[in-house]
């Protein structure tokens, strides 16, 4: 075994190590499935030797009687190990899709950059093409080695001369097989991955759909859909082609050997050498000796997408480590003060610095004021501050510890925003305010009349009931950023930093005049720090810095 292949099986003992008690208890009750299934094929042989050709029918009916509970006794074996490997093999796949859920929503900010929504859902949605590893079939595919090897003793002791010939033919077989595999495995990983693109693609333009009418690109988005699709299409077709000649040749092959067994066991009884209950264990232990052989050939195209997906999931979570939260990160109870040190940084993808020796240091009761046009670096310096990316050159301190070193959890709970960009989930507007954790019912209606929600949801039929849509669909701009300013009120007893990104770019007169008072008063001995173009928010802010584009430079003013 090849140090690929351990791996995968270092990762899938790992999940169903912690069910391995009812893996062996399962696993048993295959073997005595295989034992007795072994057993039908002899006792009909005695049936027709010792019953039917002698007259005898009590014999016979001896023999049918047990034949009779040898399929009972199956069936319940059958039942038995089935029922058990279901709920193995389904709670594996759960345990699987529960750390690749976690993995993927502790990603560093940088993978969600550089990768499609539907990228990223097409390869989670790999987990269900793991299913045939996990499943009865694939333990009881192990288990029909001891079948065949029982078959071809017993086989043997019936008669040598044709059991010689059956298996002969065996290694034609795996011959078969190998000129497939490789490349149905490579043709299997284009596939998954062209179906992940496609998806991709796909997802990006029905998120988008409203700008792309805004500017009449229905044609050229469906043009670049279908090319994409095309390919995916045409990889598919190739895979089915060489999945069904694959499939047919082992088919045909054991279709001639049964034809072959035919003949020469007909012979064989024609001439006397062979009895027709020989003849009938024959034709029973053939399927026994031969279905182990077509299914293990078979199984390379019905379990190769299946490994090339666990190999895909095992490197993705290799290849995309999560952000470090590890034992030793320092957890933070408060922030007080905020400092940034000489800080360069520039996107992962970017050919040039955002920010270059940029300095700010700011404290409890400031009120920072970040002005600058687009692409200035406003929103960069926040999400720097949030930790949500650790490449940059230079310093940045919270209570004068290293970001780096801070476990992101702890600061991002003490840290409230307020952002132009906010993101609704498809749920009611209540939902979507106390999704930032518990709150009262009281703080919970403070936070709807002070943000000037109450209004507009007491004239909703199903008030905050109301489902938003996806991504706020069903709400305007303006009520989008009251429901985020709701949220930043319910938590403005446990964050110490305020962030307001565009707050008030799409609301009204009187509530842009509700957070200012808002800042003035409840968060005066909170940081707040705020994105903002116009000249609204001066009179309250006692420090400003002016980002300059061009220069890559910054300015700070004082008041």
């Amino acid at each position: 075994m090849n140090v690929k292949n351990t791996q995968l099986v270092k990762f899938v003992f790992n999940y169903i190590k912690p069910r391995i008690k009812l893996f062996i208890i399962s696993f048993l009750f295959l073997i005595g499935l295989s034992l007795i299934s072994l057993l039908p094929p002899y006792v009909t042989k005695l049936a027709f030797d010792e019953g039917i050709m002698m007259k005898n029918l009590s014999i016979l009916t001896k023999y049918v009687l047990i034949l009779v509970v040898i399929y009972i006794l199956k069936s319940i074996f059958n039942y038995l190990s089935s029922a058990l490997f279901t709920i193995v093999s389904q709670n594996t796949l759960f345990e699987i899709k529960k750390d690749l859920t976690n993995h993927i929503m502790k990603l560093p900010l940088e993978f969600f950059s550089n990768s499609e929504s539907g990228y990223i859902v097409s390869r989670f949605g790999e987990v269900d093409s793991l299913s045939p590893l996990f499943s009865m079939q694939s333990f009881k595919l192990i288990l029909s080695i001891f079948e065949f090897i029982g078959a071809m003793v017993i086989m043997f002791l019936m008669n040598v001369k044709l059991t010689i010939i059956l298996v002969l033919i065996i290694p034609v077989f795996y011959l078969i097989t190998k000129t497939f595999e490789t490349t149905f495995g490579k043709l299997t990983s284009q596939t998954m991955e062209k179906a992940a693109t496609f998806h991709g693609k796909f997802q990006q333009s029905v998120s988008g759909v409203e700008e792309i009418k805004r500017m009449n690109l229905e044609d050229k988005e469906t043009e670049k859909i279908n090319k994409i699709n095309k390919d995916y299409v045409k990889s598919s077709i190739k895979y089915s082609i060489l999945l069904s000649v694959g499939s047919e040749a082992i088919i045909l092959l054991s279709s001639i050997v049964s034809v072959l067994l035919l003949y020469i066991g007909g012979k064989g009884v024609l001439q006397e050498s062979l009895s027709i209950g020989t003849y009938m264990a024959f034709v029973g232990y053939f399927g026994k000796l031969y279905a182990p052989v077509i299914n293990w050939n078979l199984s390379m195209f019905t379990f190769k997408p299946a490994f090339v997906a666990l190999d895909r999931i095992k490197d993705f979570f290799l290849k995309y480590p999560q952000e470090s939260e590890t034992s030793d990160k320092i957890k933070i109870n408060e922030i007080n003060n905020i400092e940034m040190k000489n800080v360069t940084f520039r996107y992962p993808d970017g050919k040039e610095n955002v920010l270059n020796n940029f300095n700010l240091k700011t404290k409890r009761g400031d009120k920072l004021l970040l002005k600058g046009p687009n692409g200035s670096g406003k929103s960069t310096i926040i999400r720097l501050i949030l930790g949500l990316y650790g490449n940059y050159d230079g310093e940045i301190l919270i209570n004068s510890i290293e970001l780096k070193n801070l476990s992101k959890r702890s600061l991002r709970s003490r840290i409230s925003i307020v952002s132009q960009k906010i993101f609704l989930f498809n749920d009611t507007i209540e939902n979507n305010i106390k999704i930032v954790g518990d709150v009262s019912e009281e703080k919970y209606e403070t936070a709807l009349k002070k943000s000037g929600l109450k209004q507009f949801i007491d004239n909703l039929p199903l008030k905050d009931k109301t489902l938003v849509g996806e991504n706020g669909v069903k709400l305007s701009g303006g009520e989008i950023q009251k429901v985020a300013i709701a949220r930043a009120l319910i938590k403005s007893d446990s964050s110490d930093l305020f962030i307001f990104d565009e707050a008030a770019a799409h609301l009204d007169k009187e509530t842009r005049e509700l957070i200012k008072t808002f800042i003035g008063t409840e968060l005066c001995e909170k940081i707040c720090i705020i994105i903002d173009h116009s000249d609204y928010f001066n009179d309250i802010c006692n420090r400003t810095i002016n980002l300059m584009l061009k220069q890559n430079s910054w300015s700070e003013q004082n008041v």
